[in-house]
């Protein structure tokens, strides 16, 4: 990809703005608006099962999850982009102008977009069906601003793992990977119980930070929080680190990868696919 100038640039942003009606609309339309509800509905299951005791033990878990959840973007990502490769959706926008700059920027944004809807109606309900969650109408704006640094702190997770994860199996891989740091971020259980590595693990990446920061945002209890204080500064620089050092990274891989579709390659990976599925 070679570096747009500020007219090709906006080109490339109505391309990728093209792209991400077309990504969305699945996603909205008709019974694709359910999926939205679900995440939602399974962490206020989750919170309700109170893991850790406490009054306050619904609140923080939801406060956490809906920082946390934005890094769920890098199973989104890399899911999509496995299936636009399998598909041979990457070998078509390989030949199209700036087409992988397009792509990811669509996928960025798409992606995104969706987690950020499932985020809103987790507050939404949370304001209404837990008692004392400490959000009103004015924190909500803040809130998902918050959310949304952290989904493009993650996204070049996601860029990694489907440039790394280009077989099935290194596919699933990957996703048990993405639950077990979100299951370790924090945001059910306090970090501080868990052992010391898996603390250190947390701290270098944006799954821990991010639900600190919407748990200081909201609650303010920072009983949950390494040190036993929130460090809302420190987040944000780490956020800031991965979304200024990771996308950088990320349209590396972004053209490494791209260079590598071939009609060869997929044919082999679409064969491969047939032959595990027993056809």
């Amino acid at each position: 990809m070679t570096r747009a100038t500020p007219p090709t640039f906006l080109a490339i942003l109505r391309a990728a703005l093209v792209q991400v009606r077309g990504d969305l609309r699945p996603a909205f339309v008709g019974a694709g608006i359910f999926t939205a509800f679900l995440p939602a509905l399974l962490i206020l299951w989750l919170s309700r099962l109170n893991l850790t005791g406490g009054p306050e033990t619904d609140s923080l878990t939801v406060a956490g999850f809906v920082g946390s959840w934005s890094c769920m973007i890098v199973i989104q990502v890399g899911a999509e982009t496995y299936m636009d490769r399998v598909g041979g959706a990457l070998l078509r926008v390989r030949v199209l102008p700036h087409g992988p700059m397009v792509w990811a920027i669509g996928k960025t944004i798409s992606t995104a977009a969706i987690l950020v809807v499932s985020q809103v109606i987790l507050l939404v309900l949370g304001m209404f069906l837990l008692n004392g969650f400490p959000l009103g109408w004015g924190q909500l704006i803040p809130v998902v601003g918050l959310a949304i640094v952290a989904s493009l702190a993650a996204a070049p997770i996601g860029f990694l793992s489907g440039a790394v994860a280009r077989g099935s199996n290194l596919q699933m891989l990957s996703y048990v990977l993405v639950f077990a740091l979100l299951g370790t971020s924090g945001a059910a259980i306090p970090l501080v119980t868990l052992p010391g590595w898996v603390q250190v693990i947390q701290q270098a990446l944006p799954f821990y930070w991010s639900g600190h920061l919407t748990r200081w945002a909201l609650v303010g209890d920072p009983a949950w929080e390494v040190g036993g204080s929130f460090q809302p500064l420190l987040a944000f620089c780490v956020l800031t680190a991965w979304v200024l050092v990771g996308f950088p990274v990320a349209a590396a891989l972004v053209r490494r990868g791209f260079r590598k579709e071939s009609i060869g390659r997929l044919s082999r990976m679409q064969t491969n696919i047939r032959s595990l599925a027993g056809g």
